[in-house]
């Protein structure tokens, strides 16, 4: 068995830029992609139908999905969609960056115990949580940057006085209930993610990784996918590579770093990211606006058409709920035909509340402490 995996929606580590945001514009996910062959006959498949592709639009050499997401190649992406992707070979791991820092939040205020015994309730805070003005994560970033009592201190007294949006800002708020509560006592925990957790210099916050190792797990829990007999191929990353097979050496797992531009499945792996990444963001900022009628109609037609194709149980969602949502009711709603969404954009409401009920369930059945 083999595993290829390529990134889109750059992050390294999530930290302010040059202009003091956490993200670039249009790039608050990060998307994991990945290719999984199961034997030799079944890369030799998956190969095939890529070069095919490749061979009727007449690309040469290395193709990145950035440019099938261009008007000329309109009709490559279509037949992309339609006879490359399939509920067989991709997998995709979709982590919004705020949510991954919102999540880290809840582990230093909550705890690990916490975390695992009250799952649903540790990830609705967490998720309202990171419906909250980015200001409040910029000030955690500074937090860790300095690790220190006094940065924790500071930042736990922030929580208290931050005035949340989407939470209490009383003592019904946990954050708030058990910030004051630290406080009293005099004990200011330990970040989850901090410099010093990294073996690599300048790597804290680092999603990527974090992606991955949530992927494997995926594979190997829902999926039945052996580690130990799978190759694992992953796009250069220079001066994170140490940082992940030393990160991974205790699960006797090892990564191999590859230039994509001599391994056809990693870029199979870039192209699923990409594409997958960009109409992701198009729908899901039209969706915010609640102009998802109106606006970017074409990116929205095409991730429905992505995840009815590959399925949306190989689609890891690690985003707030009602981004968790969206992805089902999009599915069922715009379909795999242009202009479906017409006839059915009535039934929006109630498929939300239907799918928001279901995964509610499946988070409170959640096992966070799986092995990998």
């Amino acid at each position: 068995m083999k595993l290829f995996f390529d990134e889109s929606g750059y992050s390294g580590c999530i930290m302010p830029n040059k202009n003091g945001q956490l993200f670039n514009d249009g790039q608050r996910h990060f998307v994991l992609g990945s290719v999984f062959v199961a034997d030799k006959e079944d890369e030799i498949e998956i190969l095939n139908k890529y070069r095919q592709f490749k061979n009727r639009f007449g690309f040469i050499g290395e193709i990145k999905g950035s440019e099938l997401m261009t008007q000329r190649n309109n009709e490559a992406l279509k037949y992309f969609i339609t006879n490359v992707l399939d509920d067989k070979h991709f997998f995709i791991c979709n982590y919004d960056k705020i949510f991954y820092l919102a999540t880290l939040i809840s582990v230093y205020i909550f705890g690990v115990p916490f975390q695992q015994q009250e799952t649903l309730t540790f990830y609705m805070m967490a998720s309202a949580l990171a419906g909250e003005k980015e200001e409040l994560f910029l000030h955690y970033c500074s937090a860790v940057c300095e690790n220190t009592d006094n940065s924790k201190k500071e930042f736990l007294e922030y929580l208290i006085s931050f005035p949340y949006e989407k939470l209490d800002r009383n003592d019904y708020n946990l954050y708030i209930a058990f910030a004051k509560l630290m406080l009293e006592n005099k004990d200011y925990g330990e970040f989850p993610l901090t410099y010093e957790a990294y073996s690599c210099k300048n790597t804290v916050n680092f999603v990527n990784m974090t992606a991955l190792g949530e992927t494997l797990l995926s594979l190997k829990h829902l999926h039945g996918v052996d580690m130990s007999k799978t190759e694992i191929y992953h796009d250069n990353l220079m001066g994170y590579e140490e940082e992940y097979n030393q990160s991974f050496e205790d699960n006797k797992i090892h990564i191999n770093f590859v230039d994509s531009k001599e391994n056809e499945l990693v870029q199979l792996a870039d192209n699923i990211s990409s594409i997958y990444r960009k109409c992701f963001e198009k729908s899901f900022e039209a969706f915010r606006c609640n102009k998802q009628w109106t606006e970017n109609i074409w990116f929205t037609e095409n991730y429905s058409r992505i995840i009815n194709t590959i399925g949306m149980e190989h689609i890891k969602m690690d985003t707030q709920i009602s981004d968790y949502v969206l992805p089902f009711v999009i599915r069922d709603i715009f379909g795999n035909e242009y202009g479906q969404f017409e006839k059915n954009k009535e039934k929006f409401w109630g498929l939300f509340y239907f799918y928001k009920e279901k995964i509610m369930e499946d988070i409170d059945a959640m096992k966070v402490d799986l092995p990998l």
